[in-house]
């Protein structure tokens, strides 16, 4: 038996496959929930970010006698979209759930889709080019 197809055996053994795309799910899941909970931040400090971002403006203005104010009012359109974003994107898979005393929960909230990691259509011993390199030598 060659060092490749020990390899695969042990790998199937172990399930190695299954594991790999159950760790791949939880992350996914965990983004989703990240996702979530930036996006809510967002939502409930708007008005803390925009007053900020408009003293940040102001100060750069006064600064450069309005020099960048250009470049200041991009960045800060750019920050306006960034934000919307990630309210839509909360928007999109669904608040995260919250406590009675209003704190974010960092779980996924039961209503939101779960859209699972794509089934792998290859093994981690198929070369490129779908052959099995189980059969080969490892060098």
């Amino acid at each position: 038996m060659t060092f490749g197809e020990d390899m695969k055996r042990k790998a199937d053994e172990v399930h190695l496959q299954d594991k790999a795309k159950d760790f791949g799910d939880a992350v996914a899941e965990l983004v989703k929930a990240a996702v979530g909970m930036v996006g809510s931040f967002a939502a409930e400090n708007r008005e803390k970010v925009d007053v900020a971002l408009d003293k940040a403006q102001a100060k750069v203005a006064e600064n450069t006698n309005d020099k960048h104010i250009d470049t200041v009012t991009k960045v800060r359109s750019q920050v306006d979209k960034g934000f919307d974003k990630l309210v839509e994107q909360r928007d999109k898979a669904g608040s995260p759930a919250t406590s009675p005393t209003g704190a974010t929960d960092a779980r996924p909230s039961a209503e939101w889709p779960r859209t699972p990691v794509p089934d792998d259509m290859h093994s981690a011993f198929d070369d490129d080019d779908g052959t099995d390199l189980a059969a080969g030598s490892p060098s």
